[in-house]
């Protein structure tokens, strides 16, 4: 598990929400105390299967991946970049083991907040409730968006949407996880790529 930095004050999950919502001097003063900075070497594991992860991250500089095995082979499930959350989505919130890695895929600074944190804002500032609906919306869009891509029979269509979509990430993830997230393999999204460079 990656050490926290010795400072353990920082406003950006504070900032970050309050974009979506605006919060008060309570809120911020909770959110910023019981909030901490994380530095993270590329390909450091945030989670693995079996751990009970209940820390949510913002990502503030870098990308995070989540992948789960089958077999020997991994199957890259959802890719994150900057100013988005970061937690194992099927087990977060409940006492159970993850069932998910989550991977950095470049140095990364994340701010994390324990989820009994969340819970606790949940129960004393009602303009928490309003900002984990709104996550949780944005959330199951994005799961909406990964089970349609699961979803196009053409792999040409499938690199397509995600270069309308989330383009920086044909750029800044290598093309292997690329291939996973996209249910090809990396031979196909190599002749898929060169079409579009012709």
């Amino acid at each position: 598990m990656p050490r926290r930095k010795k400072i353990t004050r920082d406003t950006a999950l504070y900032d970050f929400m309050h974009t979506i919502v605006p919060l008060g001097d309570a809120e911020r003063e909770y959110l910023i105390t019981h909030s901490f900075p994380l530095s993270v070497r590329k390909g450091t594991l945030l989670c693995r299967p079996g751990s009970e992860q209940r820390t949510l991250y913002l990502i503030k500089k870098g990308v995070v991946r989540s992948y789960t095995m089958d077999g020997l082979r991994q199957v890259t499930t959802w890719i994150n970049e900057e100013w988005e959350i970061v937690a194992p989505g099927h087990t977060f919130g409940l006492p159970l083991p993850s069932v998910e890695y989550l991977q950095t895929l470049e140095a990364t600074e994340l701010c994390g907040i324990a989820y009994e944190h969340i819970e606790y804002m949940y129960d004393h500032f009602p303009v928490a409730n309003k900002i984990g609906r709104l996550l949780l919306e944005d959330n199951y869009r994005g799961a909406e968006e990964r089970a349609l891509l699961g979803r196009i029979s053409s792999a040409t269509k499938r690199y397509q949407r995600l270069m309308e979509r989330q383009p920086s990430l044909l750029t800044r993830v290598p093309l292997k996880y690329i291939a996973s997230y996209l249910n090809m393999s990396l031979e196909t999204l190599s002749r898929v790529r060169s079409k579009f460079r012709g």
